[in-house]
């Protein structure tokens, strides 16, 4: 038999969302449900089996799904592994226009079946888990706006992960992983061509194959990337803003803060003290 959850049973006074971190032990499934509220599940350890709407797959670690209200659901970890999983929870109706006419677009696109998970590099982890695990620390009428940002922040992963939803084509298998390679910080380092050892292809297809499906060059994506790690390191630690530089893999300074300020409208320092302030007490 379903059970139905309801959000209020949940949330305390003037709570919008629930957040729940939970230890899930191998074999032991929990309980078919729905809810009136939809739900984000972020994987943080092991493997999570979930059963959703009549389909049952094996989520990684570093994995992120949208459940809607209407889904029927219920999980475990994998055999012989425990694994853990944090849940935000909240009404639909709290989503502004936008980001609703985006996930009922996406039911339409999927044909009312579970709206597939993406796994999201480290880095995106860390920023996103971030925001997530300080939100309840901040003031509540800026909870409002850290929230509809962790919503934005999935919105943004979900169509930019290894399925196209422009051109609805798969990324090939090899661009992917080497993409995925990329991120270690080893290979960042090394920059485009150890991006083009990994691909096993020449930089004129490397090209190509970027530019069809992330709309980048692969040098563009790696300057991404850096950014992007780099800004992560602005907000979580107090590193000098030269070491970060050099961290994630620029050699050039001037260059890094042009890219930055192009991308931030900002340099790193103001980028850090006006962020600073609303992520971190």
């Amino acid at each position: 038999m379903t059970s139905l959850l309801n959000l209020k049973d949940f949330l305390k006074q003037n709570e919008v969302f629930y957040i729940a971190r939970s230890l899930f032990y191998s074999d032991i499934m929990s309980p078919l449900h729905t809810h009136d509220f939809a739900e984000i599940v972020f994987v943080e350890k092991g493997i999570f089996v979930h059963e959703i709407n009549g389909e049952k797959y094996e989520i990684p670690s570093g994995s992120i799904q949208f459940i809607y209200p209407e889904d029927v659901h219920g999980f475990s970890a994998k055999k012989n592994k425990d694994a853990i999983i944090t849940n935000l929870a909240f009404y639909f109706s709290r989503l502004d226009d936008t980001c609703k006419q985006f996930f009922l677009k996406k039911r339409i696109d999927n044909q009312h079946k579970a709206l597939p998970y993406f796994q999201s590099y480290d880095y995106q982890w860390t920023s996103l888990y971030t925001k997530l695990s300080k939100i309840k620390q901040l003031p509540q009428a800026m909870q409002h706006y850290a929230f509809h940002s962790i919503i934005y922040d999935y919105i943004y992963l979900y169509t930019t992960s290894y399925v196209n939803s422009q051109h609805h084509t798969i990324i090939p298998r090899w661009l992917y992983g080497a993409k995925k390679e990329m991120e270690k910080q080893e290979n960042l380092l090394e920059g485009l061509p150890r991006f083009i050892e990994l691909s096993k292809k020449s930089q004129e297809h490397l090209t190509r194959q970027m530019k069809k499906h992330y709309g980048l060059t692969p040098v563009q994506w790696i300057n991404q990337l850096k950014l992007e790690r780099m800004e992560t390191l602005l907000l979580s630690t107090n590193m000098d803003i030269l070491d970060i530089i050099y961290e994630v893999g620029f050699h050039n300074v001037s260059y890094c803060y042009a890219l930055f300020k192009k991308k931030n409208a900002c340099a790193p320092k103001e980028f850090r003290e006006k962020n600073k302030r609303m992520f971190h007490t």
